[in-house]
């Protein structure tokens, strides 16, 4: 799933779509430098990624054709694919000939959806844009930029405003909540008795959502340019704060690593976080590559997560203290937490 989570090519800033010649006409500049012109906004639109998908569907129009929707629904539920579009195969790897079938008046994807070799064949369906994955340097406005030009292919300037609001909105009302908590989110990757951490960094679009939530990214390791993600093995997990709180991503429709394979593992058991409880399965069917639907939904999960911040750690030994006092002065339970 998350292999092909995007390209790590040198992010593109698009341009800003324009309207010339005929009334209805767009001309964008899409993450290759390209120049594309449609005739009007697009209404029959093939999706080759993910982030992609959701896009079109927050701003109202459903996708004729789909790369991977099985596993989108799965991954990807904020912006939920109505009707039976056209299953065009993998991400990276689509059938051109299925997207033909659909009819597209655009296809649309990430620079790498469809193979250099097949540019040109795709080109005679229907005009493509490729836009850049992500940025590391400036994801959110690279999610905004992104959401940008595909409302302006699509006629859904208004939604896109709403969308991006919304978030907005939500950003502002979590922040107070969340402001001096540390944390790590990470997508965990267990075979066998391997098991490697997939970790987020604040270049990632999660964790630049959470930085202006005012939380603390505890993991700082080397990133890649494009989605600010690296890895870390069990034994790097020793290195980082005692005192975080570890988020990771799981979803309902696969194997759940941490109540697996890491339950047997000592390294783990003996993690501050796992003993304090402080672990948390977040982000089930958001897809955190996605745009402004699933970041809104991102913030929800941290908010829910109730994370511990600085203020609850420092007064939790006195705390505890004083729940001992009273069970014994007073025979009282243990409710102080």
């Amino acid at each position: 799933v998350l292999a092909a989570c995007g390209t790590t090519d040198a992010a593109r800033t698009p341009s800003a779509p324009t309207t010339v010649g005929a009334a209805n006409e767009i001309t964008v500049t899409d993450g290759r430098g390209k120049t594309v012109t449609l005739a009007a906004p697009a209404k029959r639109v093939a999706t080759l990624e993910w982030g992609q998908t959701e896009d079109v569907v927050t701003l109202g129009v459903q996708p004729v054709a789909v790369a991977d929707p099985k596993g989108y629904s799965t991954w990807a539920t904020t912006a939920k694919l109505t009707g039976s579009p056209v299953d065009v195969g993998l991400r990276t790897e689509p059938s051109l000939e299925s997207v033909a079938k659909a009819e597209p008046d655009l296809i649309l994807g990430v620079v790498g959806s469809i193979p250099e070799a097949a540019l040109a064949q795709a080109e005679q369906i229907a005009p493509v844009v490729l836009l850049t994955g992500a940025d590391a340097a400036r994801p959110v406005e690279h999610m905004r930029a992104n959401l940008a030009t595909i409302a302006t292919l699509i006629g859904a300037q208004a939604a896109a405003t709403s969308a991006v609001a919304a978030l907005d909105a939500k950003i502002a009302a979590a922040a107070n909540s969340l402001a001096g908590k540390k944390y790590v989110f990470t997508y965990i990757n267990a075979t066998a008795n391997t098991v490697d951490f997939r970790m987020h960094g604040d270049g990632s679009l999660v964790g630049a959502i959470a930085k202006q939530l005012g939380l603390t990214n505890a993991w700082t390791g080397t990133a890649d340019p494009a989605y600010g993600i690296g890895s870390l093995d069990l034994e790097g997990f020793t290195t980082l704060p005692a005192d975080l709180s570890i988020l990771y991503w799981g979803n309902s429709g696969v194997d759940d690593p941490v109540k697996g394979v890491l339950t047997a593992n000592p390294l783990w058991s003996n993690l501050d976080a796992v003993k304090s409880g402080r672990v948390h399965r977040v982000a089930d069917g958001t897809w955190v590559y996605g745009g402004p639907a699933s970041m809104t939904k991102w913030v929800d999960e941290l908010v829910a997560a109730d994370l511990v911040g600085e203020v609850a750690r420092s007064c939790m030994p006195h705390f505890a203290q004083l729940a001992v006092r009273s069970a014994i002065g007073r025979q009282v339970g243990t409710g102080l937490d």
